[in-house]
């Protein structure tokens, strides 16, 4: 189980939050509050501690926001992160977010199938029809909790903030969410978001299996 005090424990955290590993691949519960790569405020990466812990470079295959927990899959050897891209490029990797939100969605499931684009100060919004990067986010409603509701959302493309983005534009955004919540504040002062990359499930880069990982969920999601 992640050490919670993460990242003020931060080597112990990392050897505790892998969820597999092998030759070719690690895998990891990235806790919320800590970047994937170097961001503004100065403090430790992911890939800083990486590095340091496993004395080897981490070779991303993806991404996850600062503020979003779980799965991360993370490649161990050049041969395997292409095979894991190709994967990616061709829609063949399935992931799985529990975000709990403001509010409800119309209806109990769902697609959200509106193009993204940037915006300004790092954000992203929806594109005008005809526009931006096509974006599909799948969802279902698992659990109404008074004013707030547990969605099980399943991203078939991979653009940056793109579930955050899609709930806001269906009108219940993250609980938590500096940038597109309904409480607005600063990112680098409340990295943490009700959004946790709950489960992953693709093919061994080697051996061609299935696999399947899932990450705890965090106590927001229970």
């Amino acid at each position: 189980m992640v050490d919670p005090s993460w990242p003020s424990a931060p080597f112990a955290a990392l050897r505790d939050s892998i969820l597999h590993e092998d030759d070719s691949i690690r895998i990891l519960n990235k806790p919320s509050g800590i970047s994937v790569l170097k961001d503004n405020t100065g403090k430790d990466s992911l890939a800083d501690l990486y590095e340091e812990v496993f004395k080897e470079p981490p070779l991303w295959v993806h991404r996850l926001d600062k503020g979003t927990s779980g799965v991360l899959l993370v490649a161990r050897k050049h041969e395997a992160r292409r095979n894991l891209q190709r994967q990616f490029d061709k829609g063949e990797i399935e992931k799985s977010y529990l975000a709990l939100v403001d509010g409800a969605p119309p209806e109990k499931r769902g697609i959200i199938d509106l193009p993204l684009e940037k915006a300004r100060k790092g954000k992203f919004r929806i594109a005008q029809t005809g526009e931006g990067l096509p974006s599909q986010t799948d969802y279902e409603v698992l659990e109404q909790r008074g004013d707030q509701t547990l969605l099980l959302c399943r991203p078939k493309t991979g653009r940056t903030h793109q579930i955050r983005v899609h709930l806001q534009a269906l009108g219940c955004p993250l609980a938590r969410d500096p940038l597109y919540g309904l409480k607005r504040g600063k990112p680098s002062k409340e990295p943490h978001l009700t959004l946790h990359a709950w489960k992953i499930r693709f093919r061994h880069p080697e051996s061609g299996e299935s696999m399947d990982m899932e990450a705890e969920r965090p106590g927001w999601a229970k």
